[in-house]
């Protein structure tokens, strides 16, 4: 997803000549091809991300469209107070990509891991903050933030995901759904973590219980979504995140049900808790660890529809 990004960065950097690459010491390969082509469009600022972001913040007041990215917990951590007050105070169009959102980065530890990257960039007014699931749905974001004025924070995945999003049966920046409608569950997800989600929904197929997913990709619009219509149609949700349990999507859900009065008969959630991880492993591992893979759903959503049946 990272390079998809990257070379559709690119590809905007040819049609409009204010857009902008900044990167943070990553390599000296990375969009060499730009730099090569488009010299005065391409800044590689080495490990400064505060300054980056104020660089940035500059260059969009004076009219152009800077895409930033380096690893997720350096800007979204280091770099809070220049995001906050440099880029969205003033409503800038500063387009932030955080690499390696959750676990991806696990094999370095707690330092690289990005486990409340959205709790954090939500809590900032103005900021559009997005998770997509594969490299289809990041060029779409990427399209559309030509013409937006808004600033963003993209959570980017590991990279070679397949492309799944284009079988959603609703199309669009902000959410997308998969399945019929059902009476059993909904399973509420956002980013990469469909992946594991479309995989436990297949599996469940079978047996059968029937299961939807919501996949949500722009996690600052939630707001805007019909819940109410989607979830009276289900008996249960359950909501899994790669990130920690409080601040990112199931928060916001608490939130918007409380507002709006909304009671499901049953909610349950997995995430990756509220505690550094300290054990070695994969993206994969650790996902594992926090019942975040698809076998793990499957599990889950078993017990969920066992209970409800005994009630």
């Amino acid at each position: 997803m990272r390079q998809g990004a990257l070379n559709k960065i690119h590809e905007l950097a040819r049609k409009n000549s204010k857009v902008i690459f900044v990167g943070s010491d990553l390599g000296e390969g990375t969009l060499k091809d730009l730099k090569n082509e488009l010299p005065d469009q391409y800044f590689m600022e080495g490990i400064s991300e505060q300054y980056m972001i104020g660089f940035s913040a500059g260059l969009a007041k004076e009219g152009f469209l800077p895409y930033l990215n380096t690893i997720g917990t350096f800007l979204t951590r280091r770099a809070y107070e220049q995001i906050a007050i440099d880029v969205a105070l003033h409503n800038l169009p500063v387009r932030i990509l955080g690499s390696g959102g959750g676990m991806v980065y696990a094999p370095l530890g707690p330092t690289h891991t990005a486990i409340e990257d959205l709790s954090l960039m939500l809590n900032i007014p103005g900021l559009k903050v997005f998770a997509p699931a594969d490299a289809l749905e990041m060029d779409t974001i990427l399209e559309q933030s030509l013409t937006d004025s808004s600033p963003y924070y993209i959570r980017l995945g590991k990279g070679g995901e397949p492309i799944i999003t284009d079988k959603a049966d609703f199309s669009s920046i902000g959410w997308k759904l998969f399945g019929e409608p059902s009476e059993d569950l909904l399973l509420i997800v956002t980013g990469i973590l469909l992946h594991q989600a479309i995989q436990a929904q297949s599996l469940l197929s079978e047996i059968p219980v029937k299961v939807r997913v919501l996949h949500i990709n722009e996690v600052s619009g939630m707001k805007v979504i019909n819940l109410n219509g989607i979830i009276s149609s289900h008996s249960s949700i359950l909501v899994a995140e790669e990130h920690a349990a409080r601040g990112g999507i199931y928060t916001e859900l608490l939130h918007i049900l409380a507002a709006r009065e909304i009671q499901p008969k049953k909610l349950r959630h997995l995430s990756l808790g509220n505690g550094y991880s300290r054990q070695y492993g994969s993206q994969s591992d650790h996902l594992h660890l926090n019942q975040l893979d698809y076998s793990s759903i499957v599990s889950t959503i078993k017990d969920m529809t066992e209970e409800s049946k005994i009630k």
